[in-house]
């Protein structure tokens, strides 16, 4: 849930550090073979998040710790697999739902913001394979997939023009409508972001541009700094695919510096080459990256007019 909600990489992976050592306390060695004792939270639910964080960090994810303090600081000793592509295997064959709908949450999330796309249309064909099309006896938390499956899709569907793309993407939009009828502080952002994305897709250039500042600006007062990051690049990818350069290079700019509060440094410099090869080595010096967020975004005096435009 921390991640899912933007706490800061660095505080989210001391925390998780610290609750791997402490849990690690807890197990021990068999006494009859000294064989270690496998804990299924720190396998399962740790050891993924662990990984995930690494990566957005832009750490050394081989698994082979370099320091002695990198080497205590997570007891990967304590765990059987340290690889997600090998756990989300055995929870998908063992059919340990609840795990595996955890670790392909952060997948799918990691895939996304590294722009892996064919990796995160995978994520969302397995999500569908196992938690949409089957009649299941636990109902689990659906938002994130849902958030992630309509970018993917409407990214998808404007590249292939697939009819499943399509019908998957509406279907997110339709499904985040509802929930940002329940309660606007959580889902606001998400769907406006969605929203723009459908939009663009559908050629209307005009409001996909209100939607996509109105969802940076919801992010931004609602906290949700990684969301404020992603919705700040895929703004920035829709004014540069749209011929609007310098405002592309402002979102580009700010997207930046929200993954670099984030954590997520990783992807920042992901960012940073993409900004590097389409504009040069000199935007880097140029471009604003401490720029009035309020000179791009609508006022709180407009937005609610703006609003009232797209419908």
């Amino acid at each position: 849930r921390s991640f899912n909600c933007g706490k800061n990489i660095r505080v989210l992976t001391t925390e998780v550090e610290a609750l791997a050592r402490q849990h690690r306390n807890n197990f021990g060695n068999d006494a009859s073979s000294d064989t270690p004792v496998y804990s299924p939270l720190l396998q399962f639910y740790l050891t993924p998040l662990y990984n995930v964080l690494r990566v957005l960090k832009g750490e050394n994810n081989d698994q082979s710790p370099s320091s002695e303090e990198e080497e205590t600081s997570f007891p990967l000793d304590r765990v059987k697999l340290v690889n997600n592509d090998d756990i989300l295997k055995v929870t998908q064959k063992t059919d340990q739902l609840a795990c595996f709908h955890t670790i392909l949450s952060y997948e799918t999330a990691s895939a996304f913001m590294f722009r892996d796309m064919d990796n995160a249309q995978r994520c969302t064909d397995l999500y569908h394979e196992k938690f949409v099309t089957k009649d299941l006896r636990l109902m689990y938390t659906a938002i994130y997939n849902v958030f992630y499956e309509g970018l993917i899709s409407f990214y998808f569907t404007r590249l292939t023009g697939e009819e499943i793309c399509r019908i998957r993407a509406e279907n997110a939009y339709s499904q985040m409508r509802e929930w940002s009828a329940r309660s606007e502080w959580n889902f606001e952002n998400k769907l406006l972001l969605i929203e723009a994305e459908l939009y663009y897709t559908r050629n209307n250039y005009d409001k996909a541009s209100l939607c996509y500042e109105a969802s940076i600006k919801s992010a931004r007062d609602h906290k949700f700094i990684h969301e404020e990051a992603i919705a700040n690049e895929l703004a920035g990818n829709f004014f540069y695919e749209t011929g609007l350069l310098l405002k592309a290079e402002s979102f580009y700019a700010h997207s930046i510096k929200c993954y670099k509060k984030w954590g997520a440094f990783a992807v920042a410099r992901r960012v940073e080459s993409i900004v590097l090869k389409r504009f040069g080595a000199d935007s880097m010096q140029l471009c604003p990256f401490d720029y009035a967020v309020s000179s791009i975004l609508p006022s709180e005096e407009n937005s609610s007019k703006k609003r009232q435009s797209r419908n």
